[in-house]
């Protein structure tokens, strides 16, 4: 977030974005009305946005996933905050960069932030040809229309590779695992997936749940004045960035070992346990997991640093080991 100054009336036309974000309005139209209010997104709901992506770059990281090209569509662009966050963690040769929003100033405002940040990238104009490189799409399922949806995902089958980043509220994350349902036979699922069958949270016992993660927020955002001013203003708990998201490549991916699970939404701590929710090839459960056997896991649950890609074994609805994919890795280096 910039240290200039924002007014009073800013602030007011902030907070009326959000709520029409909030009411399910922003579909009707354009939002962006100057370049003045895109700068104020950028500067603080953006910001947040940058940090759910930082959190699924990390997941891929972890994967060893690396981009299949270098050409690259941020579909309903906004300020261009998905594209930077995505340019700036893979060091790609040749960046061919197509931005496309419904509003022109939006793509106008984009182009002017990437040319600042990468100087020497190549833009390129919106067309068809852009659904086949890495297409990166943003907090844009609840502005589509179920006949929109199904056009963009049409359109989305000619892609290299698919990274989409939502909120991670309940149904914005059941639409996701709706367009996972519809694409996987087109392309082969890399997170946060550690299978490619059928999503097990679509089991009748699993209408309750759903798939769901928890973005590190920095320190600054507990800190800083501006985000102080920003919480007072707009009414948002920053300790906690939900955010739910799919990434989908074409190319055939390395297979996870046959133990892996992946750890979503928020675990429950109660005295001595946790009840944590993991999703695995036979499906998604919920599992009792003893701080007194795994006092470290425990505690990094409770500080919300514990990884999600775990290699894990149950007994009778209880976890009898558990160790990060990652730790493992570096154990067989």
């Amino acid at each position: 977030m910039s240290d200039a100054t924002i007014l009073f009336h800013e602030w007011q036309q902030l907070r009326a974005l959000r709520k029409r974000f909030l009411e399910g309005s922003a579909s009707k139209q354009d939002y962006w009305e100057s370049l003045r209010l895109l700068e104020l997104y950028d500067q603080t709901f953006a910001e947040r946005i940058a940090w759910k992506w930082q959190y699924v770059l990390l997941q891929l990281h972890r994967l060893r996933w690396q981009p299949p090209t270098s050409a690259v569509l941020d579909w309903g662009c906004g300020t261009g905050i998905a594209s930077r966050t995505f340019l700036r963690a893979f060091a790609l040769p040749d960046v061919r960069l197509t931005l496309y929003d419904r509003s022109a100033l939006a793509v106008k405002f984009a182009e002017q932030k990437h040319r600042e940040v990468f100087p020497h990238i190549s833009l390129l104009p919106f067309n068809d040809t852009a659904f086949q490189g890495v297409v990166l799409l943003s907090h844009i399922i609840t502005e589509l229309s179920p006949q929109d949806l199904d056009a963009l995902l049409q359109r989305l089958r000619a892609a290299a590779a698919i990274l989409w980043v939502e909120s991670g509220e309940y149904h914005t994350s059941r639409k996701l695992i709706d367009v996972r349902e519809q694409l996987r036979s087109d392309f082969h699922v890399v997170a946060p997936c550690t299978h490619q069958g059928r999503c097990g949270l679509l089991a009748e016992e699993n209408a309750p749940h759903w798939c769901h993660h928890f973005a590190h927020v920095p320190q600054a955002a507990f800190t800083e004045k501006r985000w102080s001013e920003f919480k007072a203003r707009i009414g948002i708990d920053l300790s906690q960035l939900p955010l739910s998201y799919l990434v989908l490549d074409k190319r055939a991916i390395p297979l996870l070992p046959r133990l892996s699970s992946r750890l979503i939404g928020g675990t429950r701590l109660y005295k001595g346990y946790a009840a944590v929710l993991a999703c695995t090839e036979q499906g998604v459960a919920e599992y009792h997991l003893s701080q007194r056997h795994f006092p470290q896991v425990y505690r990094q649950i409770k500080k919300g640093e514990a990884d999600t890609l775990v290699s894990m074994q149950t007994e009778q609805g209880k976890v009898v080991h558990l160790e990060s994919l990652a730790v493992q890795e570096m154990r067989k280096a």
